[in-house]
Order: structure tokens, then C-alpha cells, then sequence
């Protein structure tokens, strides 16, 4: 379920549920699949991502909700985000927070597994080391975004996506995360990545006609 961009043309977000790309660029099919990880008060050193179902009401939910942000076998991720929510019901009262509580100088990171040196991870070494706004400070971690961007590589084998709490140098883990407000703490997460495209068919050429003789 593609869709071509042309000169000209506008496009709502991509579904992440339902896996749209656009091939924006011959050859390749993009996709920015968006999700997010919910911190209660049990907490973890590790949280799942869920893509949500277009279906917002609780009673009534056909379609489930997906858990996991899976990346898939060959895929070249070129960037990874992160955006801790401001909590807050009124906005424009008092100070933005998260209700995040951790241990000073743990940080956040999405990847694939907690040990960024592993070989055939998805991870980012800035988000888990270079992204001030995203590490505990003062017990929490202020409402902001980190974001990793690069040439990227492909990856040998779908992987699966998840926020990892780790230590301050990003490559191991770090303490229990919480969180103190009313039904949790959202952490938004987005993966964007290309695939090569289809190989043309005949519709996509124009072929002679064959003709008897």
C-alpha cells in the first residue's frame, strides 16, 4: 500500500498501523511508523512501543492495538526519535512535566537492544548519550525531543523496537523508570526507513504490440 509522490502533490501522514510507504525517490519505499511507550507506576528499565488502532474507543475496538515497532529484514533506518509528553491536562499552567522518576544521569534511547556496540542492533549512540533533554536530571526527565539521523545501514533480520532506560553512557542498562502522573507517562517513538521499491512491471513501460503475420 504505496503511494507515489509526484510534483505537486499533498499527503496526509502515513498509517502506521496499517504499514503505508511512499516512493518518494525511484527505487525505494519510505515509511515513518510513529508509536508510543507508556510508563505507569510499576515501571521498567524497558517498554514496549504500540502503534495504536484507528479505533479510539475502548468498548468498541475491532481492530487491536499493535505491539512492537518492528523494522523489517533489509530495511535502512536513516533516522529514530523520541518526544517525553508534557503531562500537564492545562498546558498554559505552571511548569511543563513529565510525572517521570528515575535516577540522575540515566537516559532514554529507542533501539533494538540496550548494548549499542551489539552487532545487527538498530541504536543510536546520540540519542542514548548526546540528548541532555532526554536524560534524568533532578529525578525526571523534562517534557522535550531527541532525534538520530544518518546514512544509515541496512539491517540483517527484522528487529523490534523499544525504549530502553540505560546508564549514562548509553550502553547499559539503567534503573527502574516511573512514572507519578494519572495513567502514565507517553514517550512518542518514531522510525523512519526505506526498503527498495517493486521492480517495474509491464504496466509501468509501454510495450510494443505484437502483431501476426
Amino acid at each position: 500500500m504505496s503511494k507515489r509522490i509526484y510534483p505537486g502533490n499533498f499527503v496526509t501522514n502515513l498509517s502506521s498501523f496499517q504499514g503505508q510507504c511512499v516512493v518518494a525517490v525511484p527505487g525505494r519505499q519510505y515509511y515513518h511508523k510513529i508509536g508510543y511507550a507508556l510508563v505507569d507506576s510499576t515501571g521498567g528499565t524497558s517498554f514496549d512501543v504500540i502503534i495504536p488502532s484507528p479505533d479510539k474507543r475502548d468498548d468498541d475496538k475491532p481492530r487491536a492495538n499493535i505491539t512492537g515497532l518492528v523494522v523489517p529484514d533489509g530495511a535502512t533506518v536513516y533516522s529514530l526519535g523520541l518526544r517525553v509528553t508534557d503531562t500537564r491536562k492545562e498546558k498554559d499552567k505552571g511548569d511543563a512535566a513529565s510525572g517521570l522518576v528515575g535516577t540522575n544521569n540515566n537516559r532514554l534511547k529507542l533501539a533494538s537492544a540496550v548494548n549499542s556496540t551489539a552487532g545487527g542492533v538498530i541504536s543510536s549512540s546520540a540519542l542514548g548519550t548526546n540528548s541532555a533533554n532526554l536524560a534524568v536530571a533532578s529525578t525526571t526527565i523534562a517534557p522535550g525531543t531527541g532525534r538520530f539521523s544518518a546514512a544509515g545501514t541496512a539491517v540483517s533480520g527484522a528487529k523490534t523496537l523499544k525504549v530502553f532506560v540505560t546508564d549514562s553512557a548509553g550502553t547499559g542498562a539503567g534503573s527502574t523508570l516511573t512514572s507519578t502522573a494519572t495513567g502514565g507517562s507517553y514517550v512518542i517513538c518514531e522510525v523512519s526507513y526505506y526498503l527498495d521499491d517493486d521492480v517495474a512491471t509491464t504496466d509501468d513501460t509501454i510495450l510494443p504490440y505484437l502483431t501476426e503475420s
